[in-house]
């Protein structure tokens, strides 16, 4: 009894799901050799188990087909399938070594099945033996001559550990065996190139553009090597003939422009572009990566930006639908200060592809940029539907509202997402900054007030904050002290700013420091002022208090004529004083 639990322990500790022979693959007929032919009674019992052990697998039950197979063994110890399923549940456990031993043990036993060498080949190379695992691919090439692909994965091991030599002489013994063929001889081009066989490289791409004369994309490796070894002439020889074999191919165009470039021949380079661009056979994801990595990459591309603008022109000529191009050319034009064109096609791609957030925000930034706010809140809309965690999103929805003077949907905007903003300490700052300003509208100055503090606490010397908070708490004679220290520190971070001087000097007149605000408005004056209305009335205002009432008056008339100022900017005019 004791013994069978040891056995049972042994087997039942090795099992796997195998990267290399999946679970359903056919595996044909278990041909077991037993050495006493099994009973009607034994061979009934081992079916049972099989096909319990099976059924397990495909419910994912390992532990029980485990069992099930370790059961087959014992009732024929000779089953080479039994022990190939429980080394394939093995590899799935990542039990290699015990997958190892039931693999070879099903080779042994069963030497001619292609399945059982495939899964032990598999655990090899899992293993890193790549020398064993190659010999199971030579021994299976030989056994089933039809299959080619065993040299291929025998070559494709030797290279993995820089074993090239080796590589090679699998692939020459395909070649003598099947001929000469363009993978065979790509791989041995490239090994010849790990090499450093420069020579047997060259060799192979003439054998093959030999064999397969119009196949031009041989003729354009073996320039690219010419032009590698510094030999020019011989390669533009090669692009040329390419054009001759084929002239619709818009391939060779962008070699022979990328040969012209680096001749720094770069009319002819350009010239070369723009046959390869207008061509359709050249896919369009090809022009945008040699337009983004080489032209717009290179500072000494010596492309002009109308070149650019007409090799994207072509670009969009010939893929008109193609979302990328649609993309790229955005962002030219973006770049090119025309964001009205740039948002044509930016909407044109957002009507092919809605999931795409980067297009979205860049949307939402041209709309903000050209005060569109109509537009920045549909499409912000239209945007959160698809990304209803993006919290910038809510920060355009929320501006655009604020624009629209639809103060309490922006503040729905903002409080939701704010939701999203996390740790990104900037976006909380910006979120509680636009929620400040939308609830001082409101009329809601505490929750105003709590959100600027909230702001100033993360970011002290924030200009934007500390001008609204302080000018707001003079509108309302609030806190003038804490106004007055906060417009201070404006003007001490922006000393030319006419608005964060305006308020400082409005903050001061408020706390009845007439003298000093009017020297804090000159300043205001002297950088901008004389352009706001609102800058020229206060300044008017102080110089009443001042006593200069005349002075005052013109200041007055001079806000009227820049048509702008307070409601009670007509009443100083008729009246001469300020109203109480």
């Amino acid at each position: 009894m004791m013994k069978r639990q040891i056995i049972v322990y042994i087997v039942a500790g090795a099992l796997a799901l195998s990267s290399s022979v999946a679970l359903g693959q056919k595996k044909g007929k278990d041909k077991r050799k037993t050495k006493t032919e099994l009973t009607e009674e034994k061979r009934l019992e081992f079916d049972f188990a099989f096909h319990e052990g099976e059924k397990a697998l495909v419910l994912g039950e390992y532990e029980k087909a485990i069992s099930w197979f370790v059961t087959c063994i014992k009732l024929d110890n000779t089953s080479a399938v039994a022990r190939y399923e429980l080394a394939n549940i093995y590899i799935g456990k990542e039990n290699l070594n015990s997958a190892l031993a039931l693999a070879r043990e099903a080779v042994a036993l069963q030497p001619q099945n292609m399945w059982y060498q495939v899964q032990l080949a598999g655990i090899y190379k899992s293993k890193g033996m790549i020398e064993q695992a190659c010999e199971v691919y030579a021994n299976l090439a030989n056994q089933f001559p039809k299959r080619n692909d065993f040299y291929h994965i025998q070559a494709e091991l030797y290279a993995s550990v820089e074993k090239f030599e080796e590589a090679l002489e699998v692939y020459q013994k395909l070649e003598k065996k099947i001929g000469i063929t363009e993978q065979v001889s790509l791989n041995k081009h490239t090994l010849f190139l790990r090499l450093d066989k420069r020579k047997n490289a060259y060799s192979e791409l003439n054998k093959l553009i030999k064999k397969f004369p119009f196949k031009v994309e041989n003729y354009g490796l073996l320039a690219d090597m010419y032009l590698q070894d510094g030999d020019g002439e011989k390669a533009l020889d090669l692009y040329k003939k390419i054009v001759e074999i084929a002239p619709e191919n818009g391939l060779v165009h962008f070699y022979l422009a990328e040969y012209y470039r680096k001749e720094k021949k770069y009319d002819l380079a350009q010239n070369a572009l723009k046959k390869a661009f207008a061509s359709d056979m050249v896919d369009p994801d090809k022009k945008i990566q040699y337009l983004m990595g080489v032209i717009m990459a290179d500072p000494e591309n010596k492309v002009t930006d109308e070149t650019l603008k007409e090799l994207l022109d072509l670009l969009i000529k010939v893929h008109p639908d193609h979302i990328h191009v649609n993309a790229l050319y955005a962002d030219f034009l973006r770049r090119q200060k025309d964001s009205a064109g740039a948002r044509k096609l930016l909407r044109k791609v957002l009507a092919q592809e809605k999931t795409n957030y980067v297009i979205w925000e860049e949307l939402m930034f041209i709309d903000n940029e050209l005060l569109d706010f109509d537009s920045m809140l549909t499409e912000s809309e239209e945007a959160i539907k698809y990304f209803p965690t993006q919290p910038m999103l809510y920060i355009f929805n929320g501006v655009a509202a604020a624009q629209k003077k639809d103060y309490e949907r922006a503040v729905k905007s903002l409080t939701t997402g704010f939701n999203y903003v996390g740790d990104n300490i900037p976006m909380r700052i910006q979120f509680l900054t636009y929620l400040g300003d939308a609830q001082y509208e409101l009329g809601h100055t505490e929750k105003a007030f709590k959100a600027y503090d909230e702001v100033l606490l993360f970011d002290p010397d924030n200009v934007v904050v500390l001008n609204n908070y302080s000018y707001y708490l003079s509108v309302l004679d609030q806190r003038l002290e804490k106004a007055k220290e906060m417009s201070l520190k404006c003007v001490e971070i922006e000393k030319e700013n006419s608005t964060y001087l305006d308020t400082h000097a409005w903050v001061l007149f408020k706390l009845g420091s007439f003298s000093d605000a009017k020297r804090a408005m000159e300043k205001a004056l002297q950088f901008g002022g004389r352009e706001s209305a609102v800058i020229v009335e206060h300044y008017g205002d102080i110089l009443y208090r001042l006593g200069d009432k005349k002075a005052a008056m013109t200041e007055w008339e001079n806000a009227q004529k820049l048509g702008e100022g307070s409601k009670q900017l007509l009443e100083k005019i008729k009246t001469g004083v300020i109203p109480e």
